[in-house]
């Protein structure tokens, strides 16, 4: 009898304990020593394409490569970040080394402010950075950087 009387407290509390749980145990948005890739082409006004590949690896330490082709020319760049905060929905990093394959930057990426080398404070040793992680299905990552106004989705 005392049963039939507290079970819809039972119930409520279960769900209580459930929906704090699922609060405190949120699973990451991105999985560690993962390589995400991802592939863009870009077409400017006048009909030229831009091609850009990426890489990201996700660890102690953040690896993240690219290649930037317009016409024949093409520029390689990487980056590489300490990480200094790990969060299930974020994750703050501060540049180490970056390095480009190219003395100066291509004359036609200027023409967008979508591609992250481009940016000086993207190639800035000493940056930190936050990647705010957005749900995207299994598999991909969808991140912002706030600092460089960038947004990218990368697949596994």
């Amino acid at each position: 009898m005392m049963l039939r009387r507290y079970k819809h407290a039972f119930i409520l509390g279960g769900l209580a304990l459930l929906a704090v749980a699922g609060l405190v145990f949120d699973r990451p948005a991105y999985r560690l020593g993962v390589s995400y890739h991802g592939t863009s082409d870009i077409v400017l006004n006048d009909g030229a394409r831009i091609r850009l590949e990426e890489r990201l690896i996700i660890g102690e330490k953040i690896s993240f490569a690219a290649m930037e082709r317009v016409a024949s020319e093409v520029n390689y760049a990487s980056l590489v970040a300490d990480v200094l905060h790990f969060g299930p929905r974020s994750i703050d990093v501060r540049l180490q080394k970056a390095q480009t394959s190219r003395a100066r930057p291509m004359e036609r990426m200027s023409e967008i402010p979508d591609v992250l080398f481009g940016r000086q404070y993207g190639l800035a040793t000493g940056a930190t950075m936050r990647l705010e992680f957005l749900p995207a299905p299994d598999g991909a990552i969808c991140y912002y950087a706030r600092e460089i106004d960038n947004f990218r989705c990368l697949n596994r």
